[in-house]
């Protein structure tokens, strides 16, 4: 027999691949040799859903790539003449390089009109195949990595309409646990009120009825704490080898093995925790480095955008609205009492009495915690939809929507109770120092109701007051004078 050329060899295969896939969506293949070459065949092979192998044949029973084939369920045969009786399909790959095997092979192929590849053509299909499976890989792990970014990238755009970070971590935790192929998740955020963690989401466990993990098994809860307290401060992941349990009925004693902390700045905010097979790949630890930095940056951003709300709309001293909100409510007060029937909206200045007196004869400080107290004594005696803000300096306003009408009694049972508990001011190293304040309020029904008409009548209502001496309170209801209160 006389050796085939590479150049010759390669077309002779290709031109054999080609007439039988011409004829056949799936070629069986039955390879001959189940040492190294055999084996490394076999792996490529498997992996193409357009080959199945039909059975694998080697003189030696523990030739290696045997126990991969059985544990595939593929025949394996250690009788040539069995395999070959058995055989029903398309390709015979010889990778023995046994000349008497290949002279053999090459008559029975001819007889039964089958296709035989070669040793030497069973290379090149090996570097050919294993050459497009790098491809198809590095295609896929690209591809995985677009999707990833497309994920990141819908959830940077979210950011303009400031989402809950729950919702973040929600929509986060389903696609990573997607593209890492975890067996299962959960998603925990930790409340800022007690730290504890708050169950948002799981994959692969059923959680009925549980909403947080502190409340279905405190030693769960605990768990996670003593993990997440382990973690290093902007640590982006952690491997836990023998992994950890969480022992709730609810998670049903399910065990994580790789948690990815959430970092808002310095405090951790949240965690994901998967159950991955381990050792990761290196597609892995690159999708979870790049969600890693993505969720850190993204919860940083949110946090400061809160900051800088928070800044926009808050008094920095009293801790109190400020200004700019307070006429922001103004209007959408206004807005929404001409929408009821009987509504009303009351509008109140007050001003602290004496204040410059204050901070001359007792000092700036001392005039600071006299304004946090007014505020203070304002907030405590109003509802929770009321509002309070610093107007500026030592003046504060209040604004106290009503669907049904607010007469004057109750106006005047508000106004003095504020008024009250201002006077109720006491430093320790300052005994002499007292406060009072000067309030006018002015309340307009739903048929009136005008932005700057009610601000004009309150601010005349305090001037009043203030011309009517100190810790006074001014009411102008409907623009018609009605109320005078004095301390």
């Amino acid at each position: 027999m006389h050796p085939i050329k590479p150049a010759q060899d390669l077309q002779e295969l290709a031109a054999s691949l080609a007439s039988v896939t011409r004829n056949s969506s799936q070629l069986d293949v039955l390879i001959f040799g189940a040492g190294l070459g055999g084996l490394a065949m076999f792996e490529v092979l498997i992996q193409f859903d357009g080959i199945r192998i039909q059975g694998i044949v080697d003189v030696d029973d523990n030739a290696v790539a045997f126990e991969l084939a059985r544990e595939s369920n593929i025949a394996t045969y250690t009788d040539r003449d069995l395999a070959l009786k058995q055989f029903k399909g398309d390709i015979i790959i010889d990778v023995t390089g046994d000349a008497t095997l290949y002279n053999t092979l090459f008559e029975y192929t001819q007889q039964h009109q089958l296709e035989l590849i070669s040793a030497k053509s069973a290379k090149l299909l090996f570097e050919l195949t294993s050459k497009e499976l790098n491809s198809e890989r590095t295609i896929e792990n690209q591809s995985t990595r677009l999707n990833l970014l497309d994920t990141l990238l819908e959830i940077t755009l979210q950011l303009e309409q400031r989402p809950e970070l729950r919702d973040i971590t929600s929509r986060s935790f389903a696609d990573i646990h997607s593209h890492l192929n975890a067996l299962k998740g959960i998603a925990v955020i930790f409340n800022r009120e007690d730290g504890r963690p708050d169950l948002i989401g799981s994959i692969g466990v059923e959680l009925p009825g549980c909403t947080n993990i502190h409340e279905c098994n405190l030693s769960a809860c605990n768990t996670i704490i003593n993990v997440c307290k382990s973690l290093q401060q902007h640590e982006r992941y952690k491997i836990i080898n023998d992994g950890f349990m969480l022992s709730c009925t609810e998670l049903r004693n399910s065990t994580y093995n790789l948690i990815l902390p959430l970092w808002q700045d310095s405090s951790l905010a949240g965690a994901l925790l998967f159950d991955l097979p381990l050792p990761l790949n290196k597609e892995q630890e690159t999708i979870i480095e790049m969600a890693s930095v993505h969720l850190n940056m993204t919860f940083k951003t949110l946090d400061h955008f809160r900051q800088l709300e928070e800044m926009a709309i808050f008094d920095g001293l009293t801790g109190v609205f400020n200004r700019r909100k307070f006429d922001m409510q103004l209007h959408q007060e206004i807005s929404r009492i001409k929408r009821t029937k009987n509504g009303t909206l009351t509008c109140g200045f007050i001003d602290l009495d004496d204040f410059k007196q204050i901070n001359d004869t007792y000092g700036h400080q001392a005039g600071d915690l006299v304004l946090k107290h007014i505020a203070d004594a304002i907030e405590s005696c109003l509802r929770d939809y009321d509002l309070c803000a610093r107007y500026g300096g030592d003046e504060f306003v209040i604004l106290l929507p009503s669907d049904d009408a607010m007469e004057g009694p109750r106006l005047e049972m508000i106004g003095m109770r504020i008024l009250e508990k201002v006077t109720k001011f006491h430093m320790v190293n300052e005994p002499g120092l007292k406060a009072s304040i000067s309030m006018g309020l002015a309340t307009q029904s739903c048929e009136n109701a005008d932005a700057e008409t009610l601000l004009k009548k309150a601010d005349e209502a305090l001037y009043r007051a203030k011309n009517a001496g100190k810790g006074c309170l001014q009411i102008i209801v409907d623009e018609q004078f009605h109320y005078r209160a004095d301390d």
